[in-house]
């Protein structure tokens, strides 16, 4: 079967990128740098991007001769720069920075790559290096506000460079430029949704054959999917299903699981309440790795207690998780790839399992769009492929913690920030708080912003996402933008908080209103309610709503909701006692992560 192949140089986007091929109906295989190698089959290359720089004393290039390779070559972002610098050109960090959508002219002398497509068009970037000089025998084919070698192509060869994303949804032709690359490739298309069961179904028979299978389910489609995948695969009667009702979950959620479950008809379901273990383990913690990391080993802690009499009759048994690839990847994943969080599936003892060959993860190399397909192809009610998101360790998670009552800011950032606000007529301040971000492929830890208006003044999305994305490409100790639907009068304060029952009740409570009034709202694939360590002028605690859009987890981008449903919100949030400032996400990701931590 012919193949286009994907060099990984670590970007998150590598597995999307191959992922859009097949869509395409072409087979794609991702390898490491060192191990490219053109064969027969062989029709297309492609370079992903990645958190390196080409200027690095080590740079981290192909084992193959690139000027060597006869087949079409496409790069992506670190691919982009790579492909310039190995062929003479010449590429600079810091010279422009974007994240997130950003607009593109496609010049006059219009590359194949770009044929029908719009010549102003929106593409996705996130890098801080650009291509500043080409090499000999290649052309600009577009460029951005920012950026004036967006895109290139050699004159006469099948060889094209691409600063922005294509293979993320945001990128609005994205997929046709993708096709178009295809196209140069081959005219075959025979690679298909069928063939991605039939392959997860092979190699699950042949890992499992013969053995007694566990699988911790939190009631979520991964883990849903991988139960039903495995039980029709392998018979139902060799799985055993547990969950763990951590004392993180949604309000009334364990015990939601395990009806609908046994609605579906699974049986040998068990739910083990362990609650107060997981509570008083992170008593105290504030670091969100540490967090992540205590969660996944009192999950393994649990899975070996479970398993400890069992494994005296039986040594023949396999832990079966629902693990995708955004969770492997952002973990670092590959070997050039950066570490953005780190995934309770991913914790040494996980790791340990792995390499004891007892651990087998059916979905790892899908995306949630693909999860649910092989959902619905299993023929799973809609309304459980279609659940939200819910991160494995909760809302321990969403729950952010300190030991400080502040943090420095720079007075310079400050007035940078208060200054592009005003362009907007927006007030803005920088909150004393840090999330996760992402940005040029790496973690980053930083502040976020908060904007609001004058009392009276609408709200309007579009600018207000302008201020947003212009506030964090200037601002470099900025990677998240939150809006408050009141005007703010004193800043809410940071203090010393820790996870604590009073405050899971609280974010439970919260975390359901939410969920009841947005439950029906198809477009928003899932929202976070985070409980920050800010607190107003009469002690009570601030909130986050970050609604986003997404399919695949890589990228999202900020769901524009209705004011009037956004008011009812905030107003029935607080009624609750001990509820402050309710904060709007607007961070698209990058540069922000979906999670808060």
């Amino acid at each position: 079967m012919e193949k286009i192949v994907i060099v990984d140089f670590g970007g998150q986007y590598t597995h999307l990128i191959a992922r859009r091929i097949r869509e395409i109906g072409v087979y794609s295989e991702i390898c490491d740098p060192e191990d490219l190698l053109i064969k027969k089959d062989t029709v297309g290359v492609i370079f992903s991007g990645g958190p390196q720089s080409v200027n690095d004393k080590d740079l981290l290039t192909t084992g193959t001769n690139i000027k060597k390779i006869r087949v079409p070559i496409l790069g992506i972002c670190y691919g982009h720069h790579l492909i310039a610098k190995l062929m003479g050109g010449t590429v600079e960090a810091g010279i422009s920075r974007e994240f997130g959508n950003t607009g593109l002219h496609v010049k006059a002398l219009r590359s194949f790559l770009f044929s029908a497509t719009k010549t102003e068009q929106q593409v996705w970037m996130s890098h801080g290096d650009s291509v500043t000089a080409l090499p000999d025998d290649f052309l600009v084919t577009a460029s951005t506000a920012a950026t004036k070698i967006a895109a290139y192509q050699h004159k006469t060869k099948k060889i094209f460079g691409v600063q922005f994303h294509p293979e993320v949804e945001h990128s609005v032709y994205g997929k046709t430029i993708l096709e178009n690359f295809v196209s140069v490739c081959t005219e075959k298309r025979n690679w298909n949704v069928q063939s991605y069961y039939n392959s997860i179904a092979d190699e699950l028979k042949a890992a499992a054959r013969g053995k007694k299978l566990y699988l911790f389910i939190s009631g979520g489609v991964d883990s849903l999917v991988a139960f039903a995948l495995a039980a029709k695969v392998l018979g139902g009667e060799n799985i055993e299903a547990l969950h763990i009702d951590t004392g993180f979950m949604r309000l009334n959620e364990s015990e939601e699981v395990m009806e609908y479950l046994r609605s579906l008809g699974f049986q040998n379901l068990k739910l083990i309440n362990a609650a107060e273990v997981f509570v008083s383990a992170v008593k105290g913690i504030v670091d969100p790795e540490e967090k992540r990391k205590i969660i996944g080993k009192i999950f393994v802690d649990i899975i070996r207690g479970q398993l400890h009499g069992l494994n005296k009759k039986n040594k023949n048994w396999m832990l079966i998780q629902g693990t995708i690839y955004p969770d492997t990847i952002e973990s670092g994943g590959t070997k050039s790839s950066g570490t953005i969080k780190t995934h309770h599936n991913r914790v040494k003892e996980i790791r340990d399992l792995m390499e004891q060959g007892r651990v087998i993860e059916p979905l790892k190399e899908l995306y949630k769009d693909e999860v649910r397909a092989i959902g619905t192809f299993l023929k799973l009610p809609e309304h459980l492929v279609w659940r939200r998101p819910f991160p494995g360790p909760g809302l321990a998670v969403r729950l952010l913690c300190s030991n400080q009552t502040t943090y420095a800011i720079e007075k310079s950032e400050l007035v940078k920030v208060k200054k592009i606000a005003a362009s907007f007529s927006l007030h803005a301040n920088i909150l004393s708080v840090k999330s996760v971000g992402v940005q040029g492929d790496y973690r980053t830890y930083k502040h976020p912003v908060v904007l609001w208006r004058d009392a009276g003044k609408k709200f309007n999305w579009k600018e207000i996402s302008r201020c947003a994305a212009e506030i964090i490409n200037s601002v470099e100790s900025v990677n998240r933008v939150v809006v408050s639907a009141e005007p703010l009068g004193a800043m809410p304060k940071l203090h010393k908080s820790h996870i604590i029952h009073r405050r899971i009740e609280l974010l439970q409570q919260v975390d359901d209103i939410v969920q009841k009034l947005t439950g029906d709202i198809k477009e928003i694939w899932q929202l976070p309610v985070v409980s920050l360590p800010l607190f107003d002028n009469d002690g009570n605690e601030c909130f986050v709503l970050r609604p986003i859009c997404s399919t695949d987890a890589m990228t999202a981008d900020v769901y524009e909701m209705d004011l009037k449903l956004l008011k009812k919100i905030i107003k029935q949030i607080k009624a609750l006692p001990g509820t402050g400032n309710i904060f709007y996400d607007v961070t698209t990701k990058p540069p922000g992560t979906i999670e808060w931590e």
